[in-house]
């Protein structure tokens, strides 16, 4: 009897000890990046971190400072004009039984260059470790608006999706390393046949479109005037709505004196952080505040004018 035990005890140490490489394996920490092309030749960009559930991720000053530090720098190198749209910044976090999972967002204006039918993306890359001021090397999936098709790509992705205008990368480290180029061109003059085709197909079916178009002119007008009450009335909602949160941060700037932290009027509205900074911008805009940095937070006061509403 004594010698069975001591066999299933070694069996289930030796299993554990088989086990423990892949539990570490899998809670390993990597990121990879998303970036989805617009066709103003914006683009969102999501880098997801995939790490233990002890892991720490970045904070929102970290992460904020990151990215306008690239922002800036790839403007120098390409001598054009970008920025981050501010209300677009998103940290979001899903936490599982034992792995986590965190979500960096924001929109890069003016990310790639739009000029006449084409597109070129790529010229952001020649800044200096362009990866490694984000969150270093990892896998990078690109996609691209549905009105463009690839006129060439460099350097090549070990996947390319034409049907999902999508590419992808195993390692952005190929992609920094060698110039990368993306040249799209948009459907119907790319010059290689296409265009006739597409010209053939249009005036086949001109007929068959003008013959639906007229069969359901009558039913978009008898659902246009339904339509616009709808939708009056669903803006109406939502300006209400922005307007009650602003004015709940006015507020609560006056009872506090005129002044406060933006990380507590975040705690106190339970707004998120993108929430507080959209609402905080809006009436910075309208000069109801000002706000200036202090340390890793903002200070929020109350301009005079305010006070007196």
């Amino acid at each position: 009897m004594k010698g069975y035990r001591r066999a299933v005890c070694f069996s289930i140490g030796i299993l554990v000890l088989l086990l423990l490489p892949i539990y570490q394996a899998n809670c390993q920490e990597y990121f990879q990046y998303t970036v989805q092309v617009k066709s103003d030749g914006s683009a969102m960009w999501t880098v997801t971190q995939f790490s233990g559930i002890n892991s720490p991720a970045d904070t929102w000053a970290g992460f904020q400072e990151r990215v306008f530090n690239l922002v800036n720098a790839a403007s120098s190198v390409t001598h054009r004009a970008m920025e981050i749209d501010e209300n677009s910044l998103q940290i979001n976090t899903i936490i599982s039984a034992e792995s986590k999972t965190s979500e960096y967002t924001f929109t890069w204006q003016n990310f790639a260059i739009v000029e006449g039918g084409e597109m070129l993306i790529g010229d952001v890359f020649e800044v200096n470790n362009f990866f490694g001021q984000l969150y270093g090397d990892a896998a990078l999936e690109l996609s691209y608006p549905s009105e463009f098709s690839i006129k060439s790509v460099y350097p090549p992705p070990y996947e390319r999706q034409d049907t999902s205008k999508t590419l992808r990368w195993s390692r952005t480290q190929d992609i920094v390393n060698s110039k990368p180029s993306i040249i799209l061109t948009r459907n119907g003059q790319s010059g290689n046949g296409n265009s006739l085709d597409l010209q053939q197909y249009a005036v086949t079916g001109l007929a068959s479109a003008v013959g639906i178009g007229l069969l359901l002119l009558a039913f978009f007008k008898f659902k246009q005037h339904k339509t616009n009450k709808q939708s009056a009335s669903l803006v109406l909602a939502e300006k209400t709505a922005i307007e009650s949160e602003e004015d709940k941060v006015l507020n609560l700037l006056k009872s506090a004196g005129g002044s406060m932290r933006q990380s507590a009027i975040t705690e106190q509205c339970r707004f998120s952080k993108a929430k507080t900074s959209q609402l905080l911008s809006s009436l910075e805009k309208r000069g109801n505040i000002t706000r200036y940095k202090k340390g890793r937070d903002k200070i929020v006061t109350l301009k005079e004018r305010a006070k007196c509403e």
